[in-house]
């Protein structure tokens, strides 16, 4: 069977050249930054028309989003250990794994200070977070299904109370992101939700030692 002129075949060029230009995008951005960053640049890298990029992203800041979150997808794949504090724990220890590369520190920062009276800077910086939240959200979904939560429980509080600990450090105040600091985020999560984690069950299970 002929295929019809100007169709595209699932996994074709179309499927091929977003690829090149994703990788392209974090691989200048990781390597140069945001600000050297630039859609002709881009194109170039990656062997593709200015035109192909603008098609798709309309911006730089829409292209970056983008390429961020898909940065994301590959590096942090989304746990599945069978229990909701397993898979809380190996997200924080993903997300911490990247943002301590002091590449990804940069772009983050960058980012993040972005102008917010930009209507397409808001647009793409909404559009990255969705998506890191989509992902991330399948974790509660389980935990779900597996009545560890009741089905009310919104996903968002959720990542945000295991994930913001973290994210402060990086862009507030510097502090090391330890394996303390997971262990007091994933206890936070689990308590906001009115589960104890292992470690605090542990610590009442302990007899007191007196001095």
């Amino acid at each position: 069977m002929t295929e019809k002129p100007g169709r595209q075949r699932p996994g074709g060029r179309t499927a091929r050249n977003r690829e090149n230009v994703l990788r392209a995008t974090a691989d200048l951005l990781l390597r140069e930054g945001y600000e050297q960053l630039t859609i002709a640049r881009v194109a170039a890298a990656a062997e593709v028309a200015e035109t192909t990029v603008y098609r798709r992203w309309p911006s730089k800041v829409h292209l970056v989003a983008d390429a961020l979150s898909e940065l994301a997808r590959d590096e942090n794949p989304i746990p599945d250990t069978g229990t909701l504090e397993g898979d809380l724990r190996a997200l924080l220890d993903q997300v911490i794994a990247l943002v301590e590369r002091p590449e990804i520190q940069r772009v983050i920062l960058t980012v993040v200070s972005l102008a917010t009276d930009d209507h397409e800077v808001v647009r793409a910086k909404d559009a990255f977070w969705e998506a890191r939240f989509a992902g991330a959200a399948d974790i509660v979904s389980r935990a779900v299904e597996r009545g560890e939560l009741p089905p009310d429980t919104d996903p968002y509080e959720v990542i945000e109370d295991l994930a913001a600990p973290a994210y402060f450090r990086v862009l507030v105040t510097g502090r090391p992101l330890d394996s303390r600091l997971v262990d007091r985020s994933v206890e936070l999560a689990l308590n906001r939700q009115g589960i104890r984690s292992t470690a605090d069950s542990e610590r009442r299970a302990s007899p007191s030692v007196d001095n």
